[in-house]
C-alpha cells in the first residue's frame, strides 16, 4: 500500500501545481522577479553573481534583460493590492516584451547570492525561450513548469525511498506553500523536495533498522549541502546525517564535514565576493548596530522572542500552510485548521509503531535528539539572520521572516519518528493506520479544489 503514495503524489502535484503555473498571473508569487533575474543571469553567463554598477551605486546581481522589466510592468499594479485583478489589457501589454538582447544590469541583492544549482531548470527553460524567440511571458510559463516538474520528480523519488516516514513527507510536499513555490521561478520548491530526499536516504536506513550505507551517507550529504548553500542558517542540516548509524563511522564524519565545509564556504564566499547590504526602503537597518544593540541589551533576546510570535504568530500559522501571489492571497480560514490537523494526524502511524523505549534509549532516541536540535537551532538563526539584516536597531520583534522559510525544516520532522517497527499493525491498530493514510493522501484533492477557487476569486473575477 505504501507503494501507492509516491504515485498518488505525482499526480496530486501535477494537477495542482500545473494548474498555479498557468492560472496565477506572470510574476505574481513572491519575489518572482528577483529569481526570475537570478535564473536569467545563467543564460548569460553569470553562474555566480557578481557586483555590479547599477543605478549609480555597487550592487550584487548581474546582466539582465529589460524585456523582464518590460513584461513585469503591466502586473507591477496587483502585488499587495486584493483588489486589484489582472485583465485582458494586461496580458495584451506584457505579451509584447520579446527578448531582443537589450541587456542592463540589475540589483538582485536577495538573490544573488544563491547558488545556481536550483536554478538550472528555469535557466534551460529561459535558453529555450529565447532560442524560440518565445514571448517573455510565454518564456515564464515555461520555467514555471520547468521547475515545478523537476521538484515534483524529486518528490516522488522522496517519497519512494523514505520508509516509515512517507506519510508525513507527503503531507508537507502537498501543503499548498509547497505547491506554489513548485510552480514558481523560486528556487524554494527544490529547497524542499531536496531536502525530504535527504532526509528520505536517512529514514530508509532507520525504518529498515539497519545502519547507512556509504552511498545513502553521500547522497543525504549531497543533498544537505545543496540546501546549506541557500540559506546560511540551512547550513545545520548538514549535520542531520548524525541522527543515524552507519556501517562505516569514518565516512559518515568525512561526508558531514565536506557538506558542511561547502555550505559555509559558499556562504563566506559570497559574503567576500557578491554580497552588499539588503536596503530596506521603509526603515534603516544596521547590522553592526543591531549587534552593539544585543550586546549591551543580552536580555532583550527573550523579550524579541516572544514579542515576534505575538506580533507574526498568525502570519507565520497561515504563510506556512500556504498564502499565495505575494502573500496578498489567503486561503478560506476553516482551510488552515483543516491542513494543520491532517498534518498532524500524518505522524499518527509513526507514533503508532514506536516502542516505549524508542523515546529515551537507542537509535530512534538518537534520532529525534539530533533532528530536535537542528530544527530549533535553524531556526533560531533563521529568526537571528533576519533580525541582523532585516529588522531596525532595537526593534523587539523581529521582521522578514517568512512561513515558507520553515517547510525544510518540516520535512526533517518525520526522521525523529522513522524508527520503529515497518509494517502495518494488525486489527484495530491496522484499521486505523490505513484509514489516516488515506485521510492524508486524499486531502490534497480538497487543497486543489481551495486553491483554484481562491485563485480564480483573486485575480479574475470581480
Amino acid at each position: 500500500m505504501q507503494r501507492i503514495g509516491p504515485f498518488l503524489f505525482a499526480v496530486l502535484a501535477i494537477l495542482s501545481a500545473f494548474f498555479l503555473v498557468w492560472s496565477l498571473p506572470p510574476f505574481q508569487t513572491a519575489d518572482e522577479p528577483a529569481h526570475i533575474y537570478r535564473a536569467n543571469m545563467i543564460t548569460h553567463g553569470y553562474w555566480v553573481a557578481a557586483r555590479v554598477p547599477t543605478d549609480g551605486r555597487i550592487a550584487a546581481g548581474g546582466p539582465s534583460d529589460v524585456a523582464i522589466i518590460e513584461a513585469y510592468f503591466p502586473f507591477h499594479h496587483v502585488p499587495f493590492k486584493p483588489d486589484e485583478k489582472a485583465n485582458l489589457e494586461d496580458f495584451v501589454k506584457s505579451f509584447t516584451a520579446r527578448w531582443d538582447g537589450r541587456v542592463f544590469n540589475v540589483a538582485a541583492e536577495n538573490t544573488a547570492p544563491y547558488p545556481p544549482f536550483f536554478y538550472l531548470p528555469q535557466a534551460a527553460a529561459i535558453a529555450v525561450g529565447k532560442a524560440l524567440d518565445l514571448p517573455v511571458v510565454q518564456t515564464l510559463y515555461l520555467a514555471r513548469a520547468a521547475n515545478a516538474l523537476t521538484c515534483i520528480v524529486v518528490g516522488f523519488f522522496a517519497l519512494l525511498l523514505a520508509g516509515r516516514a512517507h506519510l508525513p513527507l507527503f503531507a508537507v510536499l502537498l501543503l499548498p506553500m509547497s505547491v506554489s513555490l513548485y510552480a514558481s521561478m523560486s528556487q524554494d520548491g527544490l529547497v524542499i523536495t531536496v531536502t525530504a530526499l535527504g532526509i528520505a536516504f536517512l529514514a530508509r536506513a532507520l525504518s529498515e533498522g539497519r545502519p547507512l550505507r556509504s552511498a545513502e551517507i553521500w547522497a543525504s550529504a549531497a543533498c544537505f549541502a545543496l540546501v546549506g548553500m541557500t540559506k546560511q542558517p540551512y547550513a545545520l542540516l548538514c549535520l542531520m546525517p548524525l541522527a543515524v548509524p552507519a556501517e562505516r563511522a569514518a565516512v559518515k564524519r568525512l561526508a558531514v564535514a565536506a557538506s558542511l565545509v561547502a555550505a559555509v564556504g559558499w556562504a563566506v564566499w559570497m559574503a567576500v565576493a557578491v554580497q552588499t547590504p539588503l536596503i530596506r526602503q521603509d526603515a534603516p537597518t544596521d547590522a553592526m548596530g543591531q549587534l552593539r544593540f544585543l550586546l549591551g541589551n543580552p536580555l532583550a533576546v527573550l523579550t524579541i522572542a516572544v514579542k515576534t510570535f505575538q506580533v507574526w504568530g498568525d502570519e507565520y500559522y497561515q504563510q506556512f500552510v500556504g498564502i499565495l501571489g505575494w502573500v496578498d492571497t489567503r486561503l478560506p480560514k476553516p482551510y488552515y485548521a483543516a491542513a494543520y490537523l491532517v498534518l498532524l494526524l500524518s505522524f499518527l502511524p509513526l507514533l503508532l509503531g514506536r516502542r516505549a523505549a524508542d523515546w529515551y534509549s537507542g537509535v530512534p532516541a538518537r534520532a529525534s535528539a539530533v533532528t530536535a536540535a537542528v530544527v530549533l537551532a535553524t531556526g533560531a538563526l533563521l529568526f537571528g539572520a533576519l533580525y541582523m539584516v532585516w529588522t531596525p536597531v532595537g526593534q523587539l520583534w523581529v521582521d522578514g521572516v517568512q512561513g515558507r522559510y520553515f517547510l525544510p525544516l518540516a520535512a526533517l520532522l518525520p526522521l525523529a519518528f522513522a524508527g520503529g517497527r515497518l509494517g502495518w499493525s494488525s486489527g484495530l491498530t491496522g484499521v486505523l493506520e490505513r484509514s489516516l493514510t488515506w485521510m492524508v493522501w486524499l486531502f490534497p484533492i480538497v487543497s486543489i479544489l481551495v486553491m483554484q477557487r481562491t485563485v480564480i476569486l483573486r485575480y479574475y473575477l470581480d
